[in-house]
């Protein structure tokens, strides 16, 4: 569009307070060319002319269509590189079990590891209209703010936010990302991740029996102790007497060189956490 399409517009609706700001910054004239209208974003070029430049002409505005396949093309390039960018990332934090929401720099959600899909739920955070919203309205506008603050910063410090679910505290980490100099808004800007109460896995006996070289029994033992089971408890679960467990305790006691069972237990589940990060 150029010159003469702006003069049918203004004659068929003008608009002062336009007219006014082109004069006030001298640029009546030019022409523009839309590349693309997303969403989440808006890539165009213009050429504005003053008062003394006079009116674009025919070869200026061919020369601004010439450059637009090159811009277009820069503009496609950066976007493939980075969205292959945010595909690396969310495979790295899936390999590592992390519950992370990776947000653009508009805070739309972009991608949501296979773990933080296991805590979102009705009662307390959910991806709607794209973005991540908390159900209750006050966490919500807590949680807006946060993610505010940390898209406006290249390098603002995790921010902590705690929420109560069915299962227990929720702990939400908003922290931003380093940004490109040239970023469109399609790569990662802001991780969100969430941390929920260490759950019983069934892979925890196996990994406390190899972080402390016992039995694949007794670190089954040590996995329920853990999950705050009593000595009554994992025997009937075990089917075995107290007294076996208490035998089996006392073994397990020397090999992972600690004297009492919470000592064991803090041991315990500072290992299932590095295992489960």
């Amino acid at each position: 569009m150029w010159e003469h399409h702006y003069d049918a517009i203004r004659a068929a609706a003008p608009n002062e307070a336009y007219n006014q700001h082109v004069q006030r910054w001298d640029a009546e004239h030019g022409a523009q060319l839309v590349l693309a209208d997303d969403p989440g974003a808006f890539f165009g070029l213009a050429a504005l002319h003053s008062a003394s430049d006079g009116r674009t002409t025919e070869v200026q505005r061919q020369a601004l269509q010439d450059a637009a396949p090159h811009v277009m093309a820069a503009i496609r390039l950066q976007a493939a590189i980075e969205h292959q960018g945010a595909d690396m990332l969310r495979g790295s934090l899936d390999a590592m079990r992390t519950a992370a929401v990776l947000l653009d720099a508009t805070g739309r959600v972009r991608s949501v590891t296979q773990a933080a899909e296991r805590l979102l739920s009705p009662d307390t955070l959910q991806v709607r209209a794209g973005g991540l919203r908390a159900v209750r309205p006050d966490l919500d506008r807590v949680l807006q703010i946060r993610i505010g603050v940390a898209l406006a910063s290249r390098q603002a410090m995790p921010s902590e936010l705690w929420m109560q679910s069915v299962h227990g505290p929720l702990l939400i980490e908003i922290c931003a990302l380093p940004r490109q100099h040239w970023n469109f808004g399609f790569a990662p800007s802001v991780i969100v991740t969430l941390k929920a109460p260490l759950g019983f896995t069934s892979d925890q006996g196996g990994r406390l029996s190899a972080a402390l070289e016992l039995t694949r029994a007794e670190g089954e033992i040590v996995a329920l102790l853990a999950q705050g089971h009593s000595r009554q408890e994992i025997a009937r679960m075990r089917g075995v007497s107290a007294q076996t467990v208490s035998s089996q305790l006392r073994t397990i006691f020397q090999k992972a060189g600690v004297n009492r069972e919470a000592e064991l237990v803090s041991i315990a589940r500072a290992v299932i956490e590095m295992g489960s990060r």
